[in-house]
């Protein structure tokens, strides 16, 4: 009875809004579940990553690592994107990873999770490093980004190994790879830098040029690294190019050496175990009369430090080509003769 007399109080019209009612209600309810699954904006990195995230990150890595250094680009196909999977090279990369691997020394520097409030340039900033800290800047084409950085160490230096995975409809994917220098003579590029700015405290001029040129070799580990200290490694270098460049006008002249040679470039070269200045120098002995070039170059050894102060200190190898006559470089093959000076 109760019921009756309470449906009887009820208008059409109190009928209507209460259905209106409970359906805006409803409609709120709904959007209020699907907001509160979509992650909230921010980034996270390294221990900051939360433990659930980070434990599914670390299989996508352990995964990654296992083909890369098997080799195969097959095994890596489940964890890749569409356009990574389309983009040329990538077999070439794949093979540089597996190589850089063999001595397994893969150690991760840095990860980073991301879920990026807008599609607009982000910077992440890192302060941990002192003067090796760094920025990474890009785009994001997703919502979500985890970025993980290894370094994989081969004959004394280490590569880094950029690995970005982007969150698609269809799952966690590899969306980029890149390998690239972190360090050589065992030291990144700002501490390059720093070694550049000593050798040049103690007047070792052309030491210091070496070392700048290293510095960047392996000044842009990935695309989106940029070091704290470029800009004032770009101040110094300039600084020292210009001051080598008025100091020694090529050819440079041994006139202590009887026979007078005469240096012609030096840079830096990669020997395989690592990278070692080289001196090209014109000798009037033939390239041919290996005994007579050892001879002088001994003179040429006790020389070379006066004319050009410390570039024969604090290496592990000095390497010189000897010619007859400026090299035509649009040869295949030019005369020459190779000498080797160890400092250990």
């Amino acid at each position: 009875m109760l019921f009756s007399i309470f449906e009887l109080l009820i208008t059409p019209q109190m009928h209507s809004q209460y259905i209106k009612t409970s359906f805006i209600t409803w409609l709120l309810l709904i959007s209020t579940v699907l907001i509160s699954c979509k992650p909230a904006p921010g980034t996270w990195i390294n221990e900051k990553i939360p433990a659930n995230k980070q434990e599914q990150f670390h299989q996508l890595n352990t995964e990654m690592l296992k083909s890369l250094k098997a080799n195969d680009p097959r095994q890596l196909e489940n964890i890749m994107s569409k356009e990574f999977l389309e983009a040329p090279g990538n077999n070439r990369l794949i093979e540089l990873c597996s190589i850089r691997m063999r001595d397994d020394k893969n150690v991760l520097l840095d990860e980073y999770y991301i879920v990026h409030p807008t599609p607009e340039i982000i910077t992440l900033k890192t302060f941990k490093y002192d003067m090796n800290s760094y920025s990474l800047r890009y785009e994001p084409l997703t919502q979500e980004r985890y970025i993980s950085l290894y370094t994989l160490q081969q004959n004394g230096d280490r590569w880094l190994l950029t690995a970005i995975f982007n969150k698609y409809k269809y799952g966690w994917k590899v969306a980029a790879l890149e390998l690239k220098p972190y360090t050589i003579w065992g030291k990144t590029a700002p501490e390059l830098y720093l070694q550049a700015r000593q050798d040049y405290d103690k007047g070792y001029l052309v030491n210091a040029t070496t070392a700048m040129e290293l510095a960047y070799k392996c000044a842009d580990p990935n695309s989106m690294w940029t070091y704290d200290e470029l800009d004032d490694m770009d101040g110094f270098y300039n600084k020292v190019i210009t001051e080598v460049h008025d100091k020694y006008k090529f050819p440079v002249v041994l006139n202590d050496v009887d026979t007078k040679p005469q240096i012609i470039k030096i840079f830096n070269q990669d020997r395989g175990e690592g990278n070692y200045p080289m001196i090209y120098y014109i000798s009037k002995i033939n390239v041919t009369d290996t005994a007579a070039l050892r001879h002088e170059h001994e003179a040429v050894k006790k020389t070379i430090g006066k004319i050009m102060p410390g570039v024969d200190k604090n290496k592990k190898y000095l390497y010189y080509t000897v010619f007859n006559g400026m090299p035509d470089w649009n040869k295949k093959k030019i005369p020459h003769f190779e000498i080797e000076d160890s400092y250990e």
